[in-house]
């Protein structure tokens, strides 16, 4: 708990004793038992919000909305945070046979929004009528915007292990593939990215800070 206590306290106090705003105070306070835990819950990065809810005892739309502010107030570079969880996305990314599209569960608001400007700002349509936690979006559009800031090799990799795969006639076999390989390259391209999104994927993914 002491790196809890530390980072609380180098926060709290950077503009003064008493200074913060409580939603502010609440929001850092998510941010850190998400990274370290606290003395009745072990960290809680790698829980979904709905868990969260019940480990902490709290309405599971206050978890969204104190993990949206933690994540933009401190979480470092909102594009860094938002690069991160979007490859936590990715790594649990599933394939809709009939609809030949990537599904990615993203219950995160700032990655949502994130990857849905992206996606915006580079004229591609996607889909997210029947759950708003689920974005169902083409290859060739996912793979354009991941272009934009990971390594280009590792996706030219990706999307050809992909292609080729999309042969394949057994459907249940196709998904499992696509999500090993989804897997493989979240996990691969993460190293690569960067510390700071490295950190924030690996805690997100373990629980380790």
């Amino acid at each position: 708990m002491s790196n809890f206590k530390e980072e609380f306290l180098n926060n709290y106090l950077k503009f003064g004793l008493g200074s913060m705003p409580k939603s502010d105070i609440d929001a850092l306070v998510m941010h850190l038992i998400d990274k370290y835990g606290s003395n009745t819950v072990t960290a809680q990065a790698i829980y979904s919000n709905q868990q969260v809810s019940q480990n902490l005892k709290t309405p599971v739309t206050k978890i969204k909305k104190l993990r949206y502010d933690a994540a933009l107030k401190f979480g470092g570079k909102v594009e860094d945070e938002a690069q991160a969880r979007l490859l936590i996305a990715l790594n649990n990314a599933t394939l809709d046979t009939e609809g030949n599209k990537i599904c990615l569960i993203i219950e995160d608001s700032l990655a949502k929004n994130w990857l849905q400007g992206q996606l915006k700002t580079n004229q591609l349509i996607f889909d997210h009528s029947f759950n708003t936690e689920i974005i169902k979006v083409s290859s060739e559009g996912l793979f354009k915007v991941l272009r934009s800031f990971f390594d280009t090799s590792t996706i030219n990799e990706f999307e050809s292990k992909y292609n080729e795969s999309s042969t394949e006639a057994d459907k249940e076999k196709l998904k499992e593939t696509f999500k090993e390989l989804a897997k493989n390259f979240a996990n691969g391209i993460a190293s690569k990215a960067g510390e700071s999104v490295f950190t924030i994927f690996k805690m997100k993914l373990t629980g380790t800070p």
